[in-house]
């Protein structure tokens, strides 16, 4: 196994990631995207352990950062939906160049604003295989998401957040309004109904408490077959304990050596 710190461009900006090589090659290919204000490592380390389990049973592992996070070129504020999207088809087109891929096995893990990345760019390119989505928003104006919106925003409610021409993070991130209106254009739950035949696995914790459980079988119930739910009893958000990280990261890995390889 081999890891490989690696570069490529969108829009004139670097996209920084890193690429996980398995013993033998061409392999399928497994594109990593990180949550809103995370980056390719992710909380606990999430998605290190991750990779480098997915790629000794034999995947290549793309983990990088959206632009504006991380080690990648941009600015924070001037991340939206659409252009997270644009990266990650920047990314499948990059991968499409590497000797070590089959380019008719890529799959995409998306964790929670990722997931939403996964799902719009699968029902727009289908060079993406299969999906998963970790802890993931089915709709970004579900009423139950305003203690979401409380927590990212410090505000409740949409129409005064969405007044301001920028808006402070907690986490220290600022983004402009125009992330807002952006994200408020996509259907993830129309995008989701267009991912069949394609194989879809959602993955939720059941006591989430940025994104309610609910959002988990919304995604189920408009998604159509193949598809699968796993839920991760008592888990929050980030899967933040050692035997909820792992039943994530060996639920999945099942999943991809039956709908990838």
């Amino acid at each position: 196994m081999k890891e490989e710190f690696v570069f490529f461009l969108n829009k004139n900006e670097k996209i920084v990631g890193m690429l996980h090589i398995p013993e033998k090659t061409p392999a399928p290919a497994i594109i990593f995207c990180h949550g809103f204000t995370g980056n390719r490592i992710e909380s606990h380390r999430l998605f290190v352990h991750a990779a480098r389990e997915m790629c000794k049973k034999g995947f290549v592992i793309l983990r990088f950062d959206f632009r504006g996070s991380g080690e990648s070129d941009g600015l924070f504020e001037n991340v939206t939906i659409s252009e997270e999207i644009s990266d990650l088809k920047a990314a499948i087109d990059w991968l499409y160049n590497r000797e070590e891929i089959l380019k008719d096995k890529i799959g995409v893990i998306g964790l929670s604003l990722g997931g939403v990345i996964a799902i719009l760019t699968a029902s727009q390119d289908e060079r993406i295989k299969a999906i998963c989505t970790w802890s993931t928003p089915a709709d970004l104006k579900d009423p139950e998401f305003q203690n979401t919106a409380k927590s990212i925003f410090g505000e409740v409610k949409i129409e005064k957040i969405i007044l301001k021409e920028y808006i402070d993070l907690p986490s220290g991130d600022r983004i402009k309004r125009k992330f807002l209106i952006d994200a408020f254009k996509h259907d993830i739950l129309k995008s989701v109904e267009k991912i069949s035949p394609r194989p879809i696995l959602i993955i939720h914790g059941t006591k989430d408490p940025l994104v309610p459980i609910s959002h988990a079988e919304k995604l189920f119930e408009k998604a159509k077959d193949p598809k699968k739910k796993i839920l991760i009893e008592n888990a929050d958000h980030t899967f933040n304990k050692w035997d909820w990280q792992w039943q994530v990261i060996n639920y999945t890995i099942e999943w991809f050596e039956k709908n990838l390889k």
